[in-house]
């Protein structure tokens, strides 16, 4: 296979960063302002003629946890500022929100639930991270979660979502309307089984793109040991487009997660699915592990994905480790984007002192690009550390290299 780009894309940044955050005690409520410098000798990411800059970087953000009562709540928000002091790219603003809220109307019985993640995402996937290549998205979800207790054994989930998903850059902004019902039956108090149906519809704003709809039924089973927890389903899902377009496949998922000591585990998740660009981006902001949500390309096909992830985190002495390696596989039905993703992960942090934390991390990337005949690797190693100046006041030292192949 032709190898683009075969130039190496060299980057060395390094960010220091003053943070200040106290909490209160009625509820977790911790806001936070910082100021932080950022260098790098390739801010665009080009192959050639690369261009260096200084950023100048402010924050301020807040988080408020609540698991007190019928309301239980996690929001965290965010506002940074970069400013490229060699005029690079115009200077950037950008706002993150991360927002779960539940609310038990009536215990476990009836929830009501609102989910909320603002950020930013590449607008082409295939170009540079840089901010000429950064739109902002939105994920609204909000939506019920109904428990029917049958018999003893017995138990019937309902849950109705509204999704509205919001793409800055992009003509792909739709709205969901999902549906879930599940009967599971426990074979003992540590085994459950269970049939489990969803359909979905994705009704585009753009009116020249063709609405789809999804319809899925799986078997599903559980089980619980005292070191580990295995769940799976496997069945079908259905696809049916506007222009007459369908389609049924074999849809399926398994997820182990295994206790090897106190300290230890070891977690394995396989999936395969056929679902929407927006959906899958979802389920990865909700759930790291299925799979990074950036490296999917927003459009408005349908999508193959496959994801191999496996993780390992331990904990011995003061030394927390975290190891993780990810193949996946995505298929879209019409635009040219598919791709294999091959990723590794590896995260250390070490307390040095009571007030001093150091770390390292270092993450790979590899990305063939099937359709278009060209493969990017992306190699980014840093270190850190972290100093508690005072009770209330932090400050963060990064040194990070990036190289893009």
């Amino acid at each position: 296979m032709r190898r683009m780009l075969a130039k190496p894309v060299n980057t060395l940044v390094f960010a220091a960063l003053m943070l200040c955050s106290f909490a209160t005690s009625a509820f977790d409520f911790e806001p936070g302002v910082g100021v932080g410098l950022e260098y790098t000798d390739n801010a665009t990411l080009a192959a050639d003629n690369p261009v260096d800059d200084l950023i100048a970087i402010g924050y301020l953000g807040a988080t408020l946890q609540d698991d007190d009562g019928p309301v239980t709540a996690d929001v965290t928000a965010a506002l940074n500022y970069h400013n490229y002091t060699k005029d690079t790219f115009e200077n950037q603003r950008y706002f993150n929100l991360n927002a779960v809220v539940d609310w038990a109307m009536i215990q476990n019985r009836f929830d009501w639930l609102l989910r909320d993640f603002y950020r930013q995402r590449p607008i082409d996937t295939i170009d540079p991270n840089t901010p000429d290549n950064i739109q902002d998205s939105n994920i609204l979800v909000f939506g019920a979660n109904m428990v029917f207790p049958v018999t003893a054994r017995q138990t019937i989930n309902v849950l109705p979502e509204y999704r509205n998903f919001y793409y800055e850059n992009q003509f792909t902004d739709n709205q969901q309307l999902a549906l879930m019902a599940s009967w599971d039956y426990s074979l003992s108090p540590l085994t459950a089984v269970g049939v489990k149906g969803h359909i979905r519809t994705v009704d585009f704003d753009e009116r020249a793109v063709d609405n789809v709809s999804f319809a899925s039924i799986f078997y599903t089973i559980a089980h619980q040991r005292v070191r580990s927890d295995f769940s799976a389903n496997l069945g079908v899902t259905g696809v049916e487009r506007d222009n007459g377009q369908n389609t049924e496949e074999l849809a399926g998922y398994l997820d182990w997660l295994f206790n090897l000591t106190q300290r230890s585990r070891f977690r394995a998740f396989l999936s395969t699915d056929l679902t929407d660009t927006s959906s899958d981006a979802l389920r990865g902001t909700v759930d790291p592990g299925t799979g990074d949500p950036n490296e999917i390309q927003i459009t408005t096909d349908v999508i193959r994905n496959k994801v191999i992830s496996l993780g390992y985190t331990h904990e011995i002495s003061k030394l927390a480790s975290s190891l993780t390696g990810q193949y996946r596989e995505l298929n879209y039905s019409e635009t040219p984007n598919d791709r294999t993703i091959w990723s590794l992960q590896a995260v250390f942090n070490y307390p040095v002192a009571a007030a001093l934390t150091s770390g390292f991390y270092a993450r790979y990337n590899n990305t063939d690009f099937t359709d278009t005949v060209r493969t990017d690797d992306n190699t980014t190693v840093g270190v850190n550390a972290s100093y508690r100046l005072t009770p209330r006041l932090n400050g963060l030292v990064d040194l990070k290299y990036r190289n893009r192949d």
